[in-house]
Formats: structure tokens, sequence, C-alpha cells
């Protein structure tokens, strides 16, 4: 997808909020052109019949005044007959046109919020992890999630009113400048007050929300552990659901709280503003009956003028409020500008494509954390990776093995020293070239609830329905036997909220993420993090029996605190406090009777 919002410099804040506008009406022009034009066009010609309404009230009223006591009843009943109906007609029309307007904000409301989602999750993908992990990040997109669709629509939205409210308030105005030019004029400086109060408040509810964005955030992950089906058990266990809810209510009224009293401070503002207008409206309404009784104006134009003030006075209402609604929802896209013109620290774009790899991967002399004021997570690694071995990396929790693994991957950029591929640096390397050479399970891995040949499948999207693929892969996991079993076969979805979906355990899972790897035939590298902390021993035996089948053609790499399948590999590498302090063997390493015979032994003695 295309960048919505370049980067610009913007000479003034007016600049600004139109250029943001544009933009984001272009996005509303592009998903659905003949709605967004038929919205504007009807929004015009429902203030086009305002000053028609009204004239012919007017004249109806001023027909009815005079022909009171009238005994000629034809010739009265049929002229003001005829203007009744034409008054009824263009008031119909109006309803016609104003249910019509409902329906299409309402569809092209819809699209709208799904584009705008889309947009963020199409954004996402392509920030670099350590942007995405970054709290101040997650403070500031959490409200971006919450807020951009309705905040985009809402800059939209009164666009849509803005011709409605334009030729209305052309209209009466030129109506009451007729009457007297200080009552038009003073129709526009009564709204002065109100405009000032509204544009000051748009200002504090931004911050409000700037300010209550991280409460949000706890009260979304609160939400998350209540409602998640994989804790149903565990929050019965340690009695937490009482806790949660209660922490949970906390949060919501300490939000609520804060809003309610700037909520009252500007209904009390709102108050205020109010009595300039009701002054003037009664000034205006005594100097209409004056001219009434004075015999200037009809009874018909008494109407007429007093429809007139009255509408004057909410169109310009409406144009400003929907100015100032642009304004306010201005403040809040800001961020969603922000966020889409936010630059990844590592780019997509560029850099050498990449062959088959013909030696393997070298770590030289890397360092790495991940703040810049932060400790060092990994201090002067050095490492290779040939193609064909199979390595294992073991070490104590924090030790920094997982970070290892996500330097390997190019998920960050290292702080000191290099990564090269054939003697290549990572930085050199076309970013999504170097991706396809991996096919990776991370040890907080995600676990697809759709269909099992999509959760297996999603490890090479182009060939997700190439089902007896699929299946060999799952048979390599001990997985495909018992999704034969199951009611729709591969078609089963993993998750018993679909249709004759079905639950999985940890292990399952664990076996379906490993099949997913084992999918993505063109990986070279595959990189396997506690890829069976979850699985029994059996299905262990056999999936790693089927990782030395292919492990001549590919490099493996896999974490883990087994040790009965650590032994396996070709070389150990053991990591402590960020430092690869042992590599060799398995029995290379217990003749060493360091750290890796100690853990080794540890791990016997429970057996025993």
């Amino acid at each position: 997808m295309r960048r919505l919002l370049p980067k610009v410099i913007y000479k003034d804040q007016f600049e600004q909020i139109f250029f943001t506008f544009r933009e984001i009406a272009k996005l509303l022009w592009k998903i659905n052109p003949r709605f967004t034009l038929f919205l504007f066009v009807l929004s015009g010609l429902w203030g086009l019949l305002t000053f028609p309404t009204f004239y012919l009230e007017k004249l109806i009223l001023d027909r009815l005044v005079a022909n009171i006591g009238n005994p000629n009843l034809e010739s009265v009943v049929y002229p003001i007959s005829f203007l009744v109906l034409v008054r009824v007609t263009l008031e119909v029309t109006r309803n016609i046109m104003s249910s019509f307007l409902g329906f299409l904000r309402e569809h092209a409301s819809k699209n709208f919020h799904i584009e705008i989602e889309l947009m963020l999750a199409d954004k996402l993908s392509r920030l670099d992890v350590a942007t995405i992990e970054d709290p101040d990040f997650q403070d500031r997109y959490n409200k971006i999630e919450r807020e951009a669709g309705r905040r985009a629509w809402g800059m939209m939205m009164p666009l849509t009113d803005i011709p409605n409210y334009v030729i209305g308030f052309i209209s009466t105005i030129g109506i009451l400048w007729f009457l007297h030019p200080l009552i038009a004029l003073g129709v526009i400086l009564i709204s002065l007050p109100a405009i000032i109060v509204d544009r000051k408040f748009i200002k504090k509810w931004y911050d409000f929300e700037l300010e209550t964005a991280p409460l949000h955030r706890i009260r979304g992950h609160v939400s998350h552990y209540l409602i998640r089906s994989r804790n149903y058990l565990e929050l019965r266990i340690l009695k937490l659901r009482e806790y949660l809810i209660s922490k949970m209510r906390l949060v919501h009224y300490d939000i609520v709280g804060r809003e309610l009293v700037l909520s009252r401070q500007k209904e009390y503002a709102g108050i205020l503003t109010q009595i300039p207008a009701l002054l003037f409206y009664a000034v205006a309404n005594v100097y209409l009956v004056l001219r009434v009784v004075s015999a200037k104006i009809t009874i018909g134009s008494y109407e007429l003028f007093l429809r007139a003030l009255l509408a004057a006075s909410q169109n310009f209402a409406g144009l400003t409020s929907s100015l100032l609604a642009i304004y306010e929802n201005y403040v809040f896209v800001r961020d969603l500008i922000w966020f889409l013109n936010l630059e990844s620290k590592i780019k997509e774009t560029g850099g050498k494509k990449l062959g088959k790899i013909a030696r393997g991967i070298e770590i030289k002399d890397v360092w790495f954390k991940y703040k810049p004021d932060g400790k060092w997570i990994l201090k002067g690694i050095n490492a290779n990776f040939p193609v064909g071995e199979k390595i294992a990396i073991v070490g104590e929790n924090g030790a920094g093995k997982s970070t290892l693994i996500k330097v390997l991957g190019r998920f960050y950029d290292v702080s000191r020293g290099e990564v090269t591929v054939d003697g290549i640096n990572v930085k050199d390397i076309n970013y999504p070239a170097y991706h396809d050479k991996f096919a990776v399970l991370f040890q907080d891995f995600d676990d697809y609830s759709f269909t099992a040949r999509e959760s297996i499948g999603y490890g090479d999207i182009n060939r997700v329905n190439q089902i007896s693929e699929i299946r060999a892969a799952a048979a390599k996991t001990g997985m495909d036997e018992y999704i034969e079993s199951l009611p729709l076969k591969y078609e089963t979805p993993l998750s018993p909220h679909f249709f004759k979906g079905v639950q999985l355990s940890g292990g399952q899972w664990q076996r379906v993420g490993i099949a997913r790897v084992l999918f993505r035939k063109k990986a070279e590298v595959l990189i396997l993090d506690e890829p069976t902390s979850n699985v029994d021993p059996e299905a262990e035996e056999k999936i790693f029996n089927e990782l030395l089948k292919i492990s001549k053609e590919k490099t493996i790499i896999f974490v883990s605190q087994r040790f009965s399948t650590v032994r396996r590999a070709d070389r150990i590498l053991v990591v402590d406090q960020g430092k690869i302090i042992e590599q060799g063997g398995h029995v290379e390493l217990m003749k060493k009777k360091g750290k890796y015979a100690r853990l080794f032994t540890l791990q016997a003695q429970g057996y025993k």
C-alpha cells in the first residue's frame, strides 16, 4: 500500500489541517467516489431548499391573513392549496434526501473504518520490532488504535454538512440583511463566545486522551486476561478473577472520573456562552413585533424573518461546529499522520538480492542492547552457522539466547559488530529477501485459530492451498492423523469459538507451529526457540528425526533447555550473561566439565 501522507514541512497550522483533510478526503474518494459525490451534492441541494421553504410559508400566511372573512372561498382555497401542496412537496423531498444522506453516510462510514483499520495493520507490519516494542510507542499507538477510525471519519463527516450549512446560511442571512444589517451581523457575533470555548476545550480533550493513554492500555490488558479462554483454569486456581475485575473497575472509573471533571467544566462554560444569544434573540423578537405593529411588515414577513433568524443562527452554529469538529478531530488525527509517516529503522527496500546461501551466517564481535541507555544484552558475540549444521543454543533464563535469535533474523540491528551471510553484511541485503531465507518458530509463537490447513499453510502463503504438501508437513510432526480425524479434517477451525472448531493442547499447538516451519520449503535457515517444550518424548523423537533428514541442505538453529534434544546437535553454543562461554559437541563439552557439563548433569540427576 502506498504511503498515505508523505512527509512535508508546513508553513502554518492551517496549511497542515488543510493537507491532512485533503489526504483523508482522497481516501474516502478512493473507497467509493460515487457515494462521496452524492454526499456533497445532496448536502448542497438540502441547503438550496431552505429559502423556497421559508418563502412559501410567508406567502401562505399572508394569503390567509389577507383573506380572513372572504366569502368567495373558491378564489381563496385553490391558490392557497396549491402553495401548500408545493410546500409539502418540498418538505417530503427534504425528508427523502435526509434519509438517503443517512444511508450514504452509514455505508461510507463502515467502509472508511475498515480501510483505516487495514491501513494501521499494514503500517504496523512494516515497522521494525524495536519501534513496536518501545513503551512510549505503545502508549501512543494504543490511542491511535482506539481513536483513528472514529477521528478520521470525524474529519470527513462535517465536510458533507458544510455545503448545506453554507448555502442555508447565505440564503437566510440575506433575508436578515434585508430586514436590518445589524441583526445579520449579530447572528455572527453571538456565536463567537461558543467558538472560543469549544476551541479551548478541544486542546484540553486531546491532553486528557494523552494523559489517560497508559490507563487505557492497562484496562485493555486486564480485559484481555479476563476473557482469554486459555486463562480460565489459572484464573480459577489463583482466584484472580475478582482481583482483576476490581482492578479493571478501578482503572475504568479513574478514567471516567477525570473525564467527568472536564465534561462538567465544558458544560458550565457552554451555559455562559448561551446568555448573549438569548438576549440577542429577545431583542430581535421585540424589534420584529414592533415592525408588525407599526405595519412595516406583514404577519407572513414576521414569520419569514423569525424563521430566517433561527435558521441563520442554526446554520452558522452548524458551520462553525463542523469546522471545529474538523479541527478537533485533526488534533487527534495528527497522531495517525505521525504513525503513517513513521519510518522503520530497518528499510524494506534496496539492498542486494540474496542467492542460495553457500557458506552460512557469521556473527562478528556483536554487541547489542535494546535501548541506548540500557544494559548490554549481548557482549562481543562471535559465532558461525554453516550450511548443513545443526546448532543448539543453551543457557539459563535471561542469558541472551532469544535476543541472539532476534539478531540472527535481523529483527533488530546490532549495536556494534556485524552479522554476515556468505561474507555480505546483512544490512546490505534486501530485507524481505533476507527473511525469505528463514523459517522461525518463536517461543511465544501465534496460535492461528483459522483452519488447520491455513494454520500450517501460513508458513508459505503462496502455497496455502497445496493440501498434499501441508499434510506432509503435518505428518512430520505427528499431527496428520489427528487432523484427519477432525469433523472437517484440514478445514476444521482450530478454535471452539468457530463452527465445528476444536481446542488444541499446548503440545499440539507446538507441533502445528513446527509443521508451519517445515512447510516453508524455500527457507534455508530454520530457527526453533524451545520447539518441543510442550511436546511428549515420542513426538519429540519423531520431530527431530525429520529435522535430521533435512539438515544436510539447511542450517538448523534451536534453543532448548532439554538436553536430550541438545545433545543431538552438531555443535552447542553455551550462552551466559550475554557471552558465548563454551562451544563444541556434546562429548567435547562434557569432557571440559564446564557450564554445559554442570547443567547437563543437574538435569540428568532428575531422571535417576
